[in-house]
């Protein structure tokens, strides 16, 4: 009771003090009237009054207020003044708005659409909690192959338990072709995209399920029930989003595994897409071996724990695994340290994103480039412009305008078609984003997080602001200060010649900056050109037609049955009418198969017990080469005794022939081998070298073996379950081929899915999507740079000769031939184009060694590509300045002269 009196009492006294101070501000307004009533009778201006009063009755503070009130409102009145001003201004010249706004319009816009690229690639964070503390933790055999990473499971084990830097561990399997699954029991079978995690994985990234829970370590323990997890895209598709199928069964490789959560929307595994299933890869601790490099690792870093500290503490931790774990049958312990095993940790998104960011950062300073030359242009009107506004600003100045105000005025004109470019160019780039997304290379990673997004408006507006400043600088510090008096007098002509120099000058960065941007395009147009010559290994891909299956153990459990079902399907597929011939692969050609390992030769030797190289595995069917069309260079190709009968033979590839043996037929005979224990196989033919890494890329050293094979890799017997079939056919690629081909295969066995359907074209045109996105990109900017660059100088010319009417008159007047008067308009300009083509070639030599990277069979400072470009752009300029000049050869002296 007690406390809500006082609380009555304290709400009374406040109320009374708001009543006493609004009567106290009532009584001083009416003084305040009073007195500057008085003060206005007494002669003083309205604002005088008002300020002496104010002063007599409100106290310095209010009139200070008051002063800053009425300063903001005028500021406000003249802000809506200039700008109506300028609109009105604006909309008198419609011509010059729109060729304006246009142009910056362009550059604003493509430059926005790079930018949304670059940020949703590279500068964006991943979409992870705390992604600053995520790391891909890998190993590298520095000894081997420094470019090769990979993560054993001992790996997973020893820095799960022994590591001092990371909060948690987590390992997967890469999801290449190898990670599809079949998925059986429902209208169709179908083979989709899986990924196999340990249970750290997906706590590590801060992943919360949308329904059920994600991976305990009971499910990734051996022995535990088969679980699986649905992605989000994959519920929808084949649960129709039913928040019931957690709980349910379904059949993956022949195996009932319970759906025990689903994946929110925005989940999104690293550069992994179209993802449908979440595996747990039960690893079995006491059946772990040394160098299965198969897997990659994700950790989170303590906090305060450095990426350098991480690198030490699993350099310190690599040698415990060596100890700890024994090595498989064949492969000595004194080997793998010999391969000199070292750590291999990235920034998560750095391992994301790989090297396309350099590729961005390169287009995003040639749309750069194209930027600055709209500006230039746009600066250039506007001083062509301020030309015919002398008068409107000399009177202005004589009236008493400051250069302050003249520039005020002159700025918000340039801020406002900025301003109108700026939105124009938002549209575009947001139209242009889909052009981008569809052309941008290959496995572009991140492109999901691409779009206008708010760091993209604030980018827009960071940029429209700026070329706003940039492009009316120029016309503010010639003409703001335009002095009160006629033009025409001597003054206003050395003002005249000033203002052509400007207008020059621009003109010259125009072309400096069209010569870099065509020589990279040139660069670009002999890279594209010198990979089209290359001979990848096979012939025609576009008639190829791959696709691949699994047959999983639940469905043949002996390894021995396999290959007769593939030799069926093979059959079936060659039985197909106009199909010439077919066979299967562990992998085609270009598709990112990286099956490495050591191959000894029985004849060789090798340094202090060194580790032979690595070589590229590949396991195909009889005939495989013969459908590629990868020419037989010495001996003889596999047969289906061979394989069925588990044979000890082996192809090799032309190079690895050449420099074990010198010649190809020297190879024949000789016998190789991965480990000690295995057995010795024989080398039975020697074929083409093929191109399988990208025809950018030189041809790897192949090893050829059968489909099933005995003794090999430490195994008993080993047979390839997941193979690309590939068929030769001009009706590769067509709907009714493939249904055509479904029908063969599930001829054989109904349970069996296909999946990666494509023709071999498209790998083909992948391993170059690089070169040709980054040619198309620079290319655009090239063009965009050259139409530009030539109307600016093509509008200085003809203003030029336009304002020299009066002097050309009176040259012919005085005896000046047509010619002379030619060379006179063509001298000029030209030299404003050698100055720019100087600049550009100088910018050029140091600018394109950043093109080092995605050059092929060319260098970065080609003297070809330099001279043929620089001669292209001298004859284009040269033309822009031709037409002007033959204007000026027209010129009727009498006419000129009377005018004037």
């Amino acid at each position: 009771m007690r406390s809500l009196r006082r609380f009555l009492t304290r709400l009374f006294n406040s109320a009374t003090r708001r009543a006493q101070e609004e009567r106290l501000r009532e009584e001083i307004e009416e003084h305040i009237a009073l007195q500057t009533a008085e003060n206005l009778s007494a002669g003083l201006s309205p604002v005088e009054a008002r300020r002496q009063a104010m002063l007599k009755f409100g106290g310095v503070e209010a009139v200070k207020e008051d002063y800053r009130a009425e300063r903001r409102m005028l500021l406000v009145e003249t802000l809506v003044q200039d700008v109506r001003y300028c609109l009105r201004t604006l909309r008198k010249s419609p011509r010059f708005t729109a060729v304006a706004v246009l142009t910056l319009a362009v550059g604003i816009g493509a430059t926005t659409a790079i930018f949304s690229v670059l940020d949703g690639v590279v500068l964006k964070p991943l979409s992870y909690p705390h992604p600053e503390q995520l790391v891909s933790v890998e190993v590298t055999p520095l000894a081997l192959d420094p470019s090769l990473r990979g993560m054993a499971p001992e790996d997973y084990f020893v820095f799960r338990d022994q590591g001092r830097t990371f909060q948690d561990i987590g390992i997967y399997a890469e999801t290449d072709t190898d990670r599809d699954v079949n998925v059986t029991g429902f209208a169709e079978p179908e083979r989709v995209h899986a990924l196999d995690v340990t249970h750290g994985v997906l706590s590590v990234l801060g992943i919360s399920p949308m329904f059920g829970r994600i991976f305990s370590p009971s499910d990734d323990s051996p022995g535990a029930p088969p679980t699986a997890i649905l992605t989000y895209g994959y519920w929808q598709r084949k649960f129709s989003a039913d928040p019931s199928a957690v709980g349910k069964t379904i059949i993956v490789d022949g195996m009932a595994r319970q759906i025990i959560g689903v994946l929110p929307r925005n989940f999104g595994f690293l550069d992994a897409q179209d993802l449908a299933l979440i595996l747990p890869l039960q690893l079995d601790r006491n059946k772990t071996r040394l160098a299965n490099f198969s897997y990659f690792g994700i950790a989170r870093l303590n906090a305060g724990s450095t990426l350098t500290q991480a690198s030490a503490d699993v350099a310190r931790m690599l040698p415990i695994t060596l100890d700890t774990f024994p090595p498989p049958a064949g492969l000595s312990l004194d080997l793998l340290k010999k391969a000199g095993l070292a750590p291999s940790l990235l920034p998560l998104k750095q391992d994301v994103v790989g090297n396309v960011g350099l590729l961005l950062w390169i287009l995003m300073g040639s749309i750069g480039m194209v930027l600055l030359i709209a500006c230039a242009n746009v600066a250039n009107l506007l001083l062509v412009r301020m030309e015919g506004r002398q008068h409107e600003l000399a009177l202005r100045a004589a009236l008493g305008a400051s250069r302050g105000r003249i520039a005020a005025q002159l700025f918000c004109e340039t801020a406002i078609i900025g301003l109108f470019g700026g939105a124009c160019g938002l549209g575009l780039a947001w139209a242009g984003l889909r052009f981008l997304v569809a052309l941008g290379p290959s496995g572009l990673p991140r492109i999901s997080e691409i779009g206008i997004n708010l760091p993209v408006l604030r980018f827009t507006l960071g940029i429209t602001l700026f070329t706003s400043l940039l492009f009316g600088l120029i016309p503010v510090l010639k003409h703001a200060g335009v002095p009160a008096g006629v033009p025409g007098s001597g003054r206003a002509l050395g003002l005249n010649r000033e203002r052509h120099r400007a207008r020059n000058f621009l003109v010259t960065v125009q072309v400096a900056l069209a010569l870099v941007l065509l020589i990279c395009s040139g660069l670009m147009i002999r890279t594209f050109h010198a990979l089209t010559q290359v001979n990848p290994g096979f012939i025609r891909p576009a008639e190829l037609q791959t696709f691949r299956i699994s047959i999983p153990d639940t469905d043949v459990p002996d390894d021995a049955g396999v290959p007769p079902i593939q030799q069926q399907i093979q059959d079936k597929l060659a039985a197909i009418p106009g199909v010439s011939s077919a066979g299967f692969s562990s992998a085609v050609p270009m598709d990112g198969d990286s099956v490495f390992d050591n191959v000894f030769a029985a004849d060789h030797t090798y340094a202090q017990g060194a580790p032979p190289p690595l070589r590229h595995l590949l396991f195909i069917s009889p005939g495989y080469l013969h459908v590629l069309g990868i020419p037989l260079i010495a001996g003889r190709d596999l047969t289906w005794s061979d394989t069925n009968n588990r044979v000890p033979v082996a192809l090799i590839s032309e190079n690895l022939a050449r420099e074990y043996w010198g010649t190809p037929s020297e190879a024949l005979g000789k016998r190789i081998r991965i480990t000690t224990v295995d057995d010795w196989r024989e080398v039975i033919g020697v074929v083409g070298d093929v191109r399988d890494d990208g025809i950018d890329k030189p041809a790897r050293t192949d090893v050829y073996w059968p489909t099933l094979l005995a003794n090999f890799q430490s195994h008993p017997l080993k047979v390839k379950r997941h193979v690309a079939f590939v068929v030769r056919s001009p009706l590769a690629g067509s709907a009714t081929f493939m249904n055509q081909i479904r029908r063969a295969v599930w001829s054989v066995d109904a349970n069996l899915p296909l999946a990666s359907v494509y023709t071999l074209n498209y790998f083909y045109a992948k391993s170059m999507s690089r070169t040709s996105f980054t040619l198309v990109m620079l290319g655009i900017a090239g063009a965009m740079a050259l139409l530009l660059g030539t109307v600016g100088l093509y509008g200085v010319i003809a203003y030029s000769v336009s304002q020299r009417t009066r002097e050309i008159g009176v040259r012919m007047a005085l005896g000046a031939q047509r010619g002379d008067v030619m060379s006179l308009v063509l001298g000029e300009g030209m030299l404003v184009i050698l100055i720019g083509l100087v600049i550009g070639l100088a910018g050029s030599l140091v600018l394109t060694r950043f093109l080092s990277s995605l050059l092929v069979g060319v260098t970065a400072t080609d003297p070809l590509t330099f001279a043929g470009v620089a001669l292209l752009l001298a004859l284009i300029a040269l033309a822009a300045c031709y037409i002007p000049a033959r204007r000026a050869m027209r010129v009727d002296p009498m006419v000129a002269l009377r005018y004037e």
